[in-house]
């Protein structure tokens, strides 16, 4: 724990990495949001163009098609996981925060 003059500093550099934090977050999901729409926008778009084209019913471009949905999938779910860690992490960090602020308080008690 870095000393802090006052519990007020202590709380601003606390909601400083929270927030930081949070913003992490946030932009991971919007990115793998962002990744999976665009990855099946694709898959669409691939689809009615083979559709037009008649190649859709070919099972070598379905496969294929259906390997990169796969991989799509793949790659969010982990993405998701590690999101999920994110959290857990930050979770820890309120609870570390809480714990930091109370021995700041005994050590305050502990002065006065």
């Amino acid at each position: 724990m870095v000393n802090h003059a006052s519990l007020g500093d202590l709380e601003d550099a606390h909601h400083q990495e929270r927030s930081t934090a949070r913003q992490r977050i946030d932009l991971a999901e919007e990115y793998v949001a962002y990744y999976r729409s665009r990855v099946y926008r694709m898959a669409e778009s691939f689809y009615e163009v083979s559709a037009r084209e008649g190649a859709a019913d070919d099972p070598a471009f379905r496969t294929e098609l259906q390997h990169v949905t796969d991989l799509a999938d793949e790659n969010t779910h982990y993405a998701g996981q590690r999101i999920a860690e994110l959290e857990e992490d930050y979770q820890a960090m309120i609870s570390r925060h809480s714990d930091e602020q109370e021995r700041f308080l005994e050590a305050q008690r502990a002065h006065d």
